[in-house]
């Protein structure tokens, strides 16, 4: 192994970099994702039940956010690296939109209409007709579906009795935040900047510089909450673009904890806090000797989906469970659905993404025998 240029020689370690994590050929991502998803239901837990409990474990430690903000985190690191990194190995714009939109789609048209026209008739305290026969209830579906800031969180009669959140699925408000990083990715990928490493990274720190001072007008990013999710998935996607020489090693990790924690009390805190969940996605990722889960399934998002409403379920079941039962009974129902999202839907839409490929391969000899007849 080689010593990992700058950070490597600065710290006099021998790092593996990620691309020799890549070069393994396999990771733990479905587990980072799998347990980011979870700590999303843990972190919903106190305001969904409305009761008092222990309080949130990366809260009462003094870190720099809740265990939910934490996951969502993870998350957009996650999708920065994975998504630049897909676009980077296969730059056909067309391919890249067709194969997100089969990861993001499906199973959330299924969770937006199932939730509607399925669980919402159920729970509401309306009468079936009054609820069906409302506009609030086809807004449900098709404003989220437009993935506009405004996202439609209520369905009438559905929750509203309840302690504090009434919201039918609060975790989507990230979905328009995600969408609107992979199409950055896609108009950096079709001017060609993401395939000239130098080009990117000019680009992609200019537009960091650029919305540090304008915070208010970066494309594509209209609301201030999406300011640090764009960050941290833009700091993804360079590490994916300079992952030759990012060192992934267990031992920087620490000694990025350990100088976040001595500058907990100042304006640092929250770039170095960004900084050390970067070097833990990657370190958990490639680092961590254990693979088992990669034989199940991607469940994730599943999860992230359906985790929200099958607590706001379970609140209304059982009112006024203590915090934690609430967050581990709304796991417990939400597991089973997202096995069966995965298996069932997700996993079947993305056997489809060799369909744009086959198209685009048939206009390619029609045009071919067109070109030959004349």
């Amino acid at each position: 192994m080689r010593i990992v240029p700058i950070l490597g020689s600065i710290f006099r370690v021998r790092a593996k970099s990620l691309q020799m994590g890549i070069a393994q050929g396999e990771d733990n991502f479905l587990l980072l994702r799998l347990i980011a998803a979870s700590l999303v239901i843990y972190g919903h837990a106190p305001a969904i039940s409305g009761m008092e409990g222990p309080p949130d474990l990366f809260a009462d430690l003094g870190w720099w956010g809740y265990s939910g903000s934490i996951a969502v985190d993870l998350f957009f690191i996650t999708s920065g690296f994975l998504i630049a990194g897909s676009y980077i190995r296969n730059s056909k714009v067309l391919d890249f939109i067709w194969a997100r939109f089969l990861r993001i789609i499906p199973a959330y048209v299924a969770c937006l209409v199932l939730m509607a026209f399925v669980l919402g008739p159920i729970f509401t305290n309306l009468p079936l007709n009054a609820y069906i026969s409302s506009q609030a209830t086809r807004n449900y579906v098709v404003t989220n579906l437009k993935f506009v800031t405004g996202l439609s969180y209520w369905l009438p009669g559905v929750f509203n009795s309840h302690p504090r959140e009434t919201a039918v699925n609060g975790s989507i408000w990230t979905l328009p935040a995600e969408v609107r990083m992979y199409l950055w990715v896609a108009c950096l990928g079709v001017i060609s900047v993401l395939a000239r490493r130098w080009l990117s990274n000019v680009v992609i720190i200019g537009i960091f510089i650029y919305a540090m001072h304008n915070p208010d007008s970066v494309p594509l990013v209209p609301m201030s909450q999406y300011l640090r999710l764009a960050a941290l998935f833009a700091c993804g996607a360079l590490c994916y673009v300079n992952r030759d020489w990012i060192p992934v090693d267990g031992r920087l990790f620490l000694v990025v904890c350990a100088l976040t924690f001595l500058f907990r009390n100042t304006t640092a805190y929250p770039w170095l806090f960004g900084f050390c969940e970067i070097q833990f996605v990657f370190w958990f990722a490639y680092n961590t000797a254990w693979r088992g889960f990669n034989r199940f399934g991607d469940y994730s998002y599943g999860i992230y989906l359906w985790g929200f409403p099958m607590q706001q379920v379970v609140e209304d079941l059982f009112p006024n469970l203590p915090v934690l039962l609430n967050a581990l009974l709304g796991l417990a129902l939400t597991i089973p659905i997202a096995i069966a999202s995965w298996h069932f839907i997700e996993k079947p839409a993305l056997r489809l993404k060799e369909l744009s490929r086959k198209l685009r391969g048939l206009v390619s000899r029609r045009n071919s025998l067109r070109t030959q007849a004349m």
